[in-house]
């Protein structure tokens, strides 16, 4: 069995690392981050939970994933790194692609990357992304990354993003593993079609 152990909700990004670094010593297969781009102060979307509450506190600590896993990465030598979730809708999929290559990179291919949709509308409001479209957002994102991913020029033509001939490095050495979180028939659609 492989345990993961998560550090959502742990206050001050000073404490990622050693604990990072314990969870590896104590035999933990590796450690999870998640993400929020911004938190607003009110919201009036629903956390898809049988309550509709969030458990954390408005004030927790959301610091950059890829930042993060990185420097944990470079702190330890064999656990695993992963989001859990990333909001890879909220962004481009060019700096999204780098900074995950890099984290791999950095950590020696201890990357994978878990991704959903997202649930706070305010959220991509503020980014100002469509809420509504974020699914399909989030499904070409994923097939731009994989394709950015492979080191070589690549050229795109979908409803979000349209592009010729670019090349990204540094590439990954191996590849990076995609996992799709959420309870939706669409998110479960998506997660049959990546690695899990």
């Amino acid at each position: 069995m492989k345990h993961w152990l998560s550090l959502v909700g742990v206050s001050g990004v000073k404490h990622y690392i050693e604990l990072a670094q314990l969870a590896e010593q104590l035999g933990f297969y590796g450690v999870v981050v998640a993400d929020h781009l911004l938190v607003p102060s009110t919201s009036e979307s629903v956390y898809p939970n049988s309550d509709g509450s969030s458990w954390w506190p408005k004030e927790a600590h959301w610091p950059d994933p890829w930042i993060i896993l990185s420097a944990i990465g470079m702190a330890t030598s064999s656990l695993q790194l992963s989001t859990n979730i990333y909001l890879a809708a909220l962004r481009d999929p060019f700096s999204t692609a780098k900074s995950i290559s890099t984290a791999s990179l950095l950590s020696n291919n201890r990357i994978s990357c878990g991704l959903a949709a997202g649930w706070q509308k305010e959220e991509f409001d503020f980014a100002g992304v469509d809420f509504h479209s974020r699914g399909r957002r989030l499904d070409e994102i994923i097939v731009i990354m994989k394709k950015l991913w492979s080191g070589t020029e690549v050229s795109h033509e979908g409803d979000f993003f349209q592009f010729n001939g670019a090349l990204q490095q540094p590439a990954p050495t191996e590849p990076i593993k995609i996992m799709v979180g959420g309870a939706s028939a669409p998110a479960l659609r998506r997660a049959a079609l990546q690695d899990g």
